[in-house]
């Protein structure tokens, strides 16, 4: 198994947090929203940067979200894989509108899982709050360290993969960064 780490980009800086923690301190009082706001979550790009098995150059990776409520997406649709190799990006760009009914106190979260056939790779776990306040993205790593010292992998059959996220609400976004093509989630 191979653990994950988040990272999250705003727009004053950098920040890394683990794979359960929440992106922002929780010190302050918690926001009310009077009215229903749109939130989406954009599928950037999969990276991947090394399979971790030297012989097979070449993958099949696909993604799974898990939304809150049991809604389930996989990408590509219709359950088929992408072909990467190492060193490669496969930009995908799909964007998904996640109903006002999943999020909870100005929040909610989700699980994205890369599936790659000859590799086991724990989901990530977002915790997305503070969504009426600012929009974030994030990237998801495949812990190395944890690989080198905790299974003893030698450098070569190291797993290095990320995926990169978008997480923003029509609240502070103008109309032109609201995508016309974005899913419903149902």
């Amino acid at each position: 198994m191979i653990f994950r780490k988040a990272s999250f980009a705003l727009t004053l800086g950098l920040a890394l947090v683990s794979t359960k923690a929440l992106p922002e301190a929780e010190a302050s009082p918690e926001l009310v929203i009077s009215k229903p706001y749109r939130t989406f979550v954009t599928i950037k790009k999969y990276n991947l940067e090394n399979n971790g098995i030297p012989s097979k150059p070449i993958s099949n990776v696909k993604l799974e979200i898990s939304f809150p409520g049991g809604h389930k997406v996989s990408l590509p649709e219709g359950g088929h894989y992408w072909s990467i190799g190492n060193n490669q990006s496969q930009d995908i760009n799909r964007t998904f509108e996640v109903p006002f009914a999943f999020i909870q106190k100005d929040g909610f979260s989700f699980d994205l899982t890369m599936v790659r056939k000859g590799k086991k790779i724990l989901p990530c776990h977002f915790e997305v709050s503070r969504l009426s306040q600012f929009n974030r993205s994030y990237v998801c790593r495949t812990d190395v360290a944890f690989q080198m010292n905790q299974q003893n992998l030698p450098e070569e059959k190291v797993a290095k993969e990320a995926i990169e996220i978008r997480v923003f609400s029509d609240v502070n976004s103008t109309p032109a960064e609201i995508p016309k093509d974005a899913i419903a989630l149902k």
